[in-house]
């Protein structure tokens, strides 16, 4: 009888633990929900002109964050016994609620900054759409090129061991680390100074200096690292043994290869072209050095940002940076959907 009755108990005091969460769990949501939104409603009353309704939804705002982190914390903290867990929960959670408020705040300064000219001019100006075009354009030629690169670079990193892999696999994260400004350096002086660089620009005829195909190459060696990580780290999550048990069931190296390693990487090769796609879409000091900046023929938004900026239109150059920003989030976004575990891993 004793028995039944603490089973009961510790029954009835799961369930009460369970409803708690899911209470706090909602409550977080709809914090959560109602943040977003009035954040959002905030910049388009701010756009219109509405002064008093962009202070009530400012307002509304400030008051959701809290919520949302008290709400969370306590989800958090629901299945943790004791004031000592809850307290470290909150303590390890503080930080990165605080990050995020960061750069969520630095965001909303600039959307609030911009006004309703502003953004009829990132609309309707030819040069910002040109800019637009010619970003994705260039960019996705660049995943392109990177990508039929990445795929064979990365399987080789991930399969063969040689001499000098290591030195290999640190050459491929060059790009990720130095300033992007050394690549538009690195290039300008090659094209310009070295008799190879000459060679292919004036005898072959491809030019590179301030034309539209140095924009690509600019993107290509900037953000071509980012594939060929994210496509390794793709197949060294493809067990091995299904190549192999697909090579004694009489396909050849290319079969097994094609049916069964690259579709099982295919979640991280469409993030490795993704992130690529993104880094490339973004970059600005290579361009600059290598390309210049010249309306309706080597600008691009990023180049669209400074040109703004540098005549006095901070408002323009705002909106053309929320657009790149929003661009980016949309990116990865749907590289944790697509993605999966084989995200970038440095």
């Amino acid at each position: 009888m004793i028995q039944e009755k603490a089973k009961q108990t510790t029954v009835d005091t799961g369930r009460a633990a369970s409803r708690k969460e899911l209470l706090f769990k909602a409550g977080a949501y709809i914090s959560l929900v109602l943040f977003i939104g009035s954040a959002f409603l905030s910049v388009m009353a701010n756009v219109a002109g509405w002064s008093l309704t962009t202070s009530f939804f400012m307002v509304v705002m400030w008051g959701a964050l809290p919520c949302y982190f008290i709400f969370a914390v306590l989800g958090i903290g629901s299945g943790i016994r004791g004031w000592s867990g809850r307290l470290f929960s909150a303590a390890t959670f503080f930080p990165l609620m605080l990050f995020i408020a960061l750069a969520f705040f630095l965001i909303m300064a600039d959307a609030l900054y911009i006004d309703k000219a502003a953004v009829l001019k990132v609309l309707t100006s030819h040069f910002i759409r040109d800019a637009l075009r010619l970003s994705i354009t260039t960019s996705i030629t660049a995943v392109a090129i990177a990508l039929v690169f990445a795929i064979p670079m990365g399987y080789a990193l991930s399969r063969y061991q040689f001499p000098g892999h290591m030195l290999a696999d640190t050459i491929v994260d060059i790009p990720i680390v130095f300033p992007p400004l050394v690549a538009g350096l690195t290039l300008l002086v090659f094209f310009s100074e070295t008799g190879v660089g000459r060679w292919i620009q004036e005898d072959m005829g491809l030019e590179f200096v301030f034309q539209p195909k140095g924009i690509v190459l600019c993107q290509f060696v900037v953000s071509a690292s980012f594939a060929i990580r994210s496509i390794k780290s793709a197949f060294d999550d493809v067990d091995r043994r299904l190549e192999n048990v697909a090579l004694t069931l009489g396909y050849t190296q290319w079969g097994s290869f094609f049916r069964i390693s690259l579709p099982m990487a295919s979640g991280g090769i469409m993030a490795g072209a993704i992130l690529t796609w993104a880094r490339a879409f973004g970059i600005f000091g290579p361009l600059m050095i290598l390309v210049g900046s010249f309306r309706g023929k080597t600008e691009v938004l990023s180049t669209t940002i400074f040109l703004e900026q540098s005549v006095g239109n901070l408002e323009v150059a705002l909106a053309v940076a929320l657009l790149m920003i929003f661009v980016a989030l949309i990116a990865l976004v749907t590289i944790r959907l697509v993605g999966g575990k084989a995200l970038v891993k440095l």
